[in-house]
């Protein structure tokens, strides 16, 4: 027959946290991101050549990214999608333009996002520019 041993308490938490590792908390994966403020939309890629924009970002959280007239959400793969509608007035002709702006970003490394941006104009042609957003400034 088999005799019980009863462990003590101390000895028990000693020999759980032992098992489980270090007591350190986990290290970062990413950078903690910036929730609001200016950031800047840099062009990569292909459109590396095109003017860095200013965003100001009113809310950045876990669900969405808000800024001017765009509202991104994020979906289950952590990726945040959204676009606006607009109309352009062309000057050769007078008539109004109506396209979208598309924004997909996913988190980066750095603690910014990257992604593209998509203009699709009202009769179908679109284009799409790698992007970068870095943060500058809190609010």
């Amino acid at each position: 027959m088999r005799q019980l041993t009863i462990v003590p308490p101390f000895i028990a938490l000693l020999l759980s946290l032992n098992a489980c590792g270090t007591m350190a908390p986990p290290p970062e994966s990413k950078a903690e991101r910036p929730r609001t403020g200016l950031w800047s939309q840099e062009y990569t890629g292909e459109c590396a050549g095109r003017e860095s924009e200013t965003l100001h970002i009113s809310q950045l959280d876990e669900t969405e990214i808000v800024f001017d007239d765009f509202r991104l959400l994020r979906d289950e793969e952590g990726q945040y999608s959204g676009g606006a509608n607009f109309i352009a007035p062309m000057p050769e002709d007078e008539r109004d333009v109506i396209y979208t702006i598309v924004y997909d970003l996913r988190g980066s490394e750095d603690g910014g996002f990257i992604g593209t941006e998509t203009i699709i104009e009202g009769g179908g042609h679109s284009l799409g520019c790698p992007i970068e957003l870095v943060f500058v400034n809190a609010e």
